[in-house]
C-alpha cells in the first residue's frame, strides 16, 4: 500500500465549490471521512471575499492536506466550438487571448485567460484546483441523454444561461450568456465587442495553473420551409406571444388598452427570447452544420421554468422536458469525480 493511501485514511477529504454570482458568492463544502460525509453551505456578499469567505474556507481545510477547491467559471468570454483543429477555429471565433481545452478530440472549450487569471487571483489565499465550465456541468447533468439524436440542452442558474446542442455525444453548437433579470432589453449581446479570446493546441497539456474540467459530422439542415415546427424564426424576435396578451377582463369602453412591456413578462420571457435567438444562429449560420431540434431539455436550478416551457412549446412547437437540479451538489459530485480520475 502506497504511503499516500495511508495518509488518505488518516485525514478527511474536503471538497470546496464556489459560485460567483452578480451580487453574492455561494460556497458549499463537503467533508468526507471514511464512509461518512457532511455538507455545509454559506452565502457571502462580494465585499466579503477577502475576509469572511477566506476564513470560512480556511477553517474547513485547516485539519487536512487533502482539500480541493473548484470554482464555476462565470466569465462572459467563454464557450465551446465544434472543432479541435487549429485551422478551423477561426471560422467560429477569434480566440487569440483564450485558454483552450480539446475534449475527446471532438470539440473545444475556451475561456478568456484574463478572466481565468482573475478567478485565481480572487481566491489565491487557498488556491484553486478546478475551474469548471458551465458547459461541462451541463454535459454532466445530461450524460444519460447526449448520446442520442440532436437535442438542445439548457442550464438555467441565477443570471446564467448555458446552451448546447449534442448529437451522439458530439457538440454541434454552444453558447453561454448572462441575463439581467432587471432589464427589459431583448437585444442580447452577441459578444461582437468582447475581447478577442488563437487556439494554441501545442500548449494544450502545459501546466499553467488553470484546470478547465474535461467533459468526458453533421448533415445539412433540411430546408426550413418544409418544417412546420419552426415559423419564421427571423421575424419572431420582436413578437410577443398572443398567449401573453390574453386578458379575461374586457377593457372599459373608451379606455386605451396598453400592451405590457417585456419587463412585465419577467425573466422567463427573456430566457425564451435568448433561446430563440441562439437557435436562429444555430440554424442560419453557415459555420454550423445544423440538425433539426425537436426536444429541449432544461436543467432548471431556479425553479422558474413553467412559463419558459409554455413559451417554447406554444411559440416554437418544441417538446420541453424540465429537470430540477441543485448546482452546488452537481459541482461537488463533479469535483469528486475529477479527483478520482486524477488518482
Amino acid at each position: 500500500m502506497r504511503l499516500s493511501r495511508v495518509f488518505e485514511r488518516l485525514y478527511a477529504k474536503v471538497y470546496v465549490v464556489i459560485i460567483v454570482l452578480k451580487e453574492k458568492v455561494d460556497v458549499s463544502i463537503m467533508t468526507v471521512h471514511g464512509d461518512g460525509s457532511t455538507v455545509s453551505r454559506a452565502e457571502f456578499e462580494l465585499s466579503q471575499i477577502a475576509s469572511e469567505l477566506q476564513q470560512y474556507v480556511h477553517d474547513a481545510i485547516a485539519e487536512t492536506p487533502f482539500f480541493y477547491v473548484g470554482v464555476l467559471n462565470s466569465g462572459i468570454n467563454q464557450g465551446a466550438i465544434p472543432t479541435c483543429h487549429r485551422h478551423n477555429a477561426q471560422k467560429y471565433a477569434d480566440l487569440s487571448l483564450a485558454k483552450t481545452l480539446c475534449i475527446r478530440g471532438s470539440y473545444m472549450l475556451y475561456s478568456s485567460k484574463y478572466e481565468l487569471d482573475a478567478i485565481e487571483k480572487m481566491f489565491q489565499g487557498f488556491g484553486v484546483d478546478f475551474i469548471f465550465s458551465p458547459l461541462t456541468l451541463l454535459e454532466r447533468i445530461y450524460k444519460d441523454k447526449i448520446e442520442t439524436k440532436a437535442q438542445l440542452y439548457v442550464l438555467i442558474y441565477e443570471e446564467y444561461l448555458a446552451m448546447a446542442v449534442f448529437q451522439h455525444a458530439t457538440l454541434l453548437f454552444a453558447s453561454f450568456d448572462h441575463v439581467d433579470s432587471g432589464s427589459s432589453d431583448t437585444n442580447f449581446d452577441d459578444k461582437e465587442d468582447d475581447e478577442a479570446v488563437v487556439f494554441d493546441l501545442d500548449k494544450e497539456h502545459e501546466d499553467d495553473g488553470i484546470n478547465i474540467d474535461d467533459l468526458d459530422a453533421l448533415d445539412n439542415l433540411p430546408d426550413l420551409e418544409d418544417l412546420d415546427a419552426i415559423q419564421e424564426l427571423e421575424d419572431f424576435t420582436d413578437e410577443i406571444p398572443d398567449s401573453l396578451l390574453a386578458n379575461d377582463t374586457p377593457a372599459d369602453e373608451g379606455m386605451q388598452v396598453i400592451a405590457p412591456s417585456l419587463e412585465d413578462f419577467g425573466i422567463s420571457y427573456q430566457h425564451f427570447l435568448l433561446i430563440q435567438k441562439r437557435l436562429e444562429s444555430y440554424y442560419k449560420d453557415a459555420t454550423y452544420h445544423s440538425e433539426f431540434i425537436e426536444t429541449v431539455f432544461i436543467a432548471d436550478a431556479n425553479n422558474s421554468s413553467d412559463d419558459l416551457k409554455r413559451f417554447l412549446e406554444e411559440e416554437l412547437f418544441l417538446n420541453v422536458v424540465v429537470r430540477h437540479v441543485n448546482i452546488p451538489d452537481e459541482l461537488l459530485a463533479l469535483s469528486m469525480e475529477e479527483v478520482q480520475h486524477a488518482v
